[in-house]
């Protein structure tokens, strides 16, 4: 037994190690098998594509041009609302020989997807509003986390990255129970590594910006507030169309005016609710494509919201950093 014993050691086994080695090389193996948990625990593989896919459906809406295009949109639709019930309302009311209680009572009953869009469109276009001036609150946030890892790099790789730097460990780890320095010099480096890069990406501000911007989206990114902007745009669809198609050509006939008269009495007297009704179409397809981007994502959404990227990321750094002590104790320890 003593001949086999000696063999081993002076072959280079892992017997000829000593106790302090084998302790160092356990943590750093123990330290990759904690980024395979941290993938696992945190559904990173499901993650990471959620994450790429929702941002890269998001990032032309959160274009300044289109937000602002988006805001546009809602302050016309504001000022046409305001504009019907102000001015348009009691002006056709007179030309009719109407009152203006007369006048409404008459949409209502002929005209009622203008009367409920009319009625409706105070809260909705407010609704809207509030919902750009948020996305545009976030834009500085959004944009540093989609810059997770890097502007170049899709999140989709960050699991791979940490799988990749977990094996490594492990290996690393085993192999510093063999006889000399060099496996523990690179343990150093490898922990070198993952702190140098982690904070040369400026993953913890990236990470953290991440994690405000969910928190921020949590209140408002629900299946409710897709159901309800996608109704209201129903309404406003319906308004529109009922009031170009019926309402303007009768009331046309009404006062004696062909269609080219009563556009230009609408341009001339109604400007808002003029500039509204040649924009409708675009308007409503570019709220409709908006509206989408939320519908589409949702599940990448809720596969996303419950993960917290900075305990991943100050992880790996503390992960780094003990791999870099372990090794260096091991360096500075005899076989």
């Amino acid at each position: 037994m003593t001949g086999t014993s000696d063999a081993t050691t002076a072959s280079g086994g892992f017997g000829s190690v000593s106790t302090g080695r084998k302790v160092a090389a356990a943590v750093v193996a123990l330290v990759g098998i904690v980024f395979i948990i941290l993938i696992l625990v945190n559904n990173l593989f499901a993650v990471g594509p959620a994450f790429e896919e929702m941002i890269d459906d998001f990032r032309p809406l959160l274009q300044e041009e289109s937000l602002a295009q988006a805001q546009a949109d809602v302050d016309g639709l504001a000022a046409a609302g305001e504009e019907f019930q102000t001015e348009i309302a009691p002006t056709m009311a007179q030309q009719l020989g109407m009152s203006p209680e007369e006048f409404g009572a008459m949409v209502q009953a002929q005209y009622p997807a203008v009367a409920q869009g009319m009625q409706a469109l105070p809260e909705i276009t407010e609704t809207f509003s509030g919902l750009i001036q948020t996305l545009d609150s976030q834009r500085e946030l959004f944009e540093s986390a989609d810059a997770i890892p890097t502007d170049d790099l899709p999140a989709t790789t960050v699991p791979w990255i940490i799988l990749i730097a977990g094996l490594a460990a492990i290996i690393v780890g085993v192999l510093m129970l063999l006889p000399g320095r060099i496996w523990s010099i690179v343990a150093v480096v490898l922990g070198a590594g993952l702190v140098i890069v982690t904070f040369a990406l400026n993953l913890p501000q990236k990470a953290a910006d991440a994690d405000q911007l969910n928190e921020n989206l949590t209140p408002i990114y629900t299946q409710e507030l897709i159901d309800g902007a996608s109704a209201s745009l129903a309404v406003v669809s319906a308004m529109g169309q009922q009031m170009q198609s019926e309402m303007l050509p009768d009331l046309a006939a009404q006062m004696g005016m062909s269609q080219d008269e009563l556009n230009a009495f609408m341009g001339e007297n109604f400007p808002a609710t003029a500039a509204v009704m040649q924009t409708m179409s675009d308007s409503l397809q570019r709220f409709e494509a908006f509206v989408g981007v939320f519908a589409v994502n949702l599940d990448n959404y809720e596969t996303i919201q419950p993960v917290s990227f900075s305990p991943i990321i100050w992880a790996m750094i503390i992960g780094g950093v003990i791999i870099i002590l372990m090794g260096g104790l091991a360096i500075m320890l005899k076989d």
